[in-house]
């Protein structure tokens, strides 16, 4: 008795263990987290710089050179030789001449921006409308703009430590202060992150439901976080394709750390109950209508033996008349083949005129501004980085800008031929 309700009990976790990581995945990939969290990167690659620049200008106005340099040591180390080297580079030459009010703007552009996509991506997932109002975006940007410097600032500083001390703490081999480190990144990170999974879905959640995202976050990013610095540390190509290398290392950090962080906020959405039907959590189906409905209470009246035959025969009447407008109901609700192979007909014209590669436009624009940013990272430092940058967003807006009158273009071109198909249709 004791071990079958163990096993229905054991059951029944791994049902809903199964249920849960299938909801997830269909939910990552029917709201478009990937491509958000490609978004996210690139955004948070090329704000990257400009943060530094702040806090470095912030340290050096209210500090002394030296905690200038030991912070441009410490986050170059963190981020291995050769990206370090390159950053550490930039960030020196930049601090010399002063932060102007161009990196600024740069860093408040893409801040923004990288904030919007969490908006965006929190928002739809839980199936609901963003902040209406100023002061909630606002509120939502600065607690996601605290949160994530935090969880950043945790790990460079965690992985300096652990990298820098280079003391042998070792129990059993196993690295005493390495486990330790990673146990306090996680806890930090988990406060850090829970304000997201709080307040950015736009809906009341509680602590309790915003607990399990911030968790799963925190633990991807610890692990991440060890396998950056690992990898960075022993990785033979990472060395040999030197700061370019670097630069894909990082991008790449920020893609998963990205992706991190909105599928903590898909889980939290399907442990709620709170997503919709492609997540792949079973919903409640409405009882169809039916079909007998409309003659309801036409066989149910009484019907005295002593009618006439006269009376009879205009119920009988009035029963098929009312079978006929039954049908024509029915008739109506029905679809008919012919109407189905005309409009699929019409829809399949109309998607290859306007053709594939409209879907693949936003994944353009990202591939050439992460390009046109890494040539500047690895080319330019200094004010003329910064400047590079703003003609990065320039030339971006611009392209999107021309593939959205190209777009419109084709579409009135086809305007023709879709009038052609709608008088066909009649």
């Amino acid at each position: 008795m004791w071990g079958s309700g163990i096993s229905r009990t054991v059951n029944g976790y791994l049902d809903r263990a199964v249920t849960v990581t299938r909801g997830v995945v269909n939910g990552a990939q029917s709201d478009r987290i990937t491509f958000i969290a490609a978004s996210l990167a690139y955004y948070a690659l090329i704000s990257l710089l400009p943060i530094l620049l702040l806090v470095l200008a912030a340290a050096a106005a209210f500090g002394d050179p030296g905690t200038v340099e030991q912070l441009v040591e410490r986050a170059s180390t963190a981020l291995g030789e050769q990206a370090g080297t390159l950053v550490r580079e930039a960030l020196t030459g930049a601090v010399g001449g002063g932060v102007t009010l161009l990196g600024v703007a740069v860093l408040l552009w893409s801040a923004l921006k990288l904030f919007r996509g969490l908006d965006i991506a929190f928002s739809e997932v839980y199936g609901r409308p963003g902040p209406d109002s100023l002061l909630e975006q606002l509120r939502d940007g600065t607690v996601a703009l605290g949160a994530v410097a935090v969880g950043v600032a945790a790990t460079v500083a965690v992985g300096a430590l652990v990298s820098g001390l280079g003391v042998d703490r070792s129990v059993q081999g196993v690295d005493l202060l390495g486990v330790l480190g990673s146990v306090g990144l996680v806890a930090g990170l988990t406060v850090a992150f829970l304000p997201l999974y709080y307040l950015l879905p736009g809906d009341d959640v509680g602590v309790r439901e915003a607990l399990p995202g911030a968790v799963f976050a925190a633990v991807g990013w610890t692990v991440l976080q060890t396998g950056f610095r690992a990898y960075a540390a022993g990785a033979g190509s990472y060395e040999t394709y030197g700061v370019l290398g670097g630069v894909l290392l990082l991008v790449t950090f920020l893609y998963f750390g990205a992706l991190l962080l909105l599928l903590g906020v898909v889980l939290n959405a399907v442990l709620a109950g709170r997503a919709d039907a492609g997540t792949g959590l079973a919903e409640t189906e409405r009882p169809a209508p039916e079909p007998t409905a409309v003659l309801e209470g036409i066989m149910t009246r009484d019907h005295p033996d002593d009618l006439s035959d006269e009376e009879l025969r205009e119920e009988l009447e009035r029963l098929y008349d009312e079978l006929d407008r039954f049908e024509e109901r029915i008739d109506d609700r029905t679809v008919h083949r012919e109407e189905i192979e005309s409009d699929l007909k019409r829809y399949v014209r109309r998607q290859v005129r306007r053709g594939k590669a409209r879907g693949w436009g936003p994944y353009l624009v990202l591939l050439y501004g992460t390009a046109m940013t890494l040539g500047a990272f690895f080319y330019l430092s200094g004010g003329w980085a910064v400047l590079a940058m703003v003609v990065v967003w320039l030339s971006t807006l611009g392209l999107y800008v021309l593939m959205l009158i190209v777009g419109t273009t084709a579409t009135i071109a086809g305007v023709p031929a879709r009038l052609k198909d709608r008088f066909e249709s009649r």
